[in-house]
């Protein structure tokens, strides 16, 4: 990757995931020294990801009874 200019947000995309060569980190990572704008893009994918894995995230099972009625509820 070399970009002239901003990263693009699949580049920044990746980085937030880990899946950019050290080269293309170190990259990005300059840039995002000193360019609010892509900060402030990252951020937002940043919280975006977040929410996504948040909602995303399996929810515990509850434990049914042999006849598929819920012990607690008794449903």
């Amino acid at each position: 990757m070399d970009f002239k200019g901003h990263p693009s947000e699949e580049t920044l995309e990746r980085y937030l995931f880990g899946s950019l060569l050290d080269q293309e980190v170190e990259q990005v990572e300059e840039h995002l020294l000193v360019c609010h704008s892509c900060i402030d893009s990252a951020e937002q994918l940043l919280s975006f990801v977040q929410s996504l894995r948040k909602t995303l995230k399996p929810q515990p099972r509850t434990k049914t009874s042999v006849a598929g009625r819920d012990p607690v509820l008794g449903l």
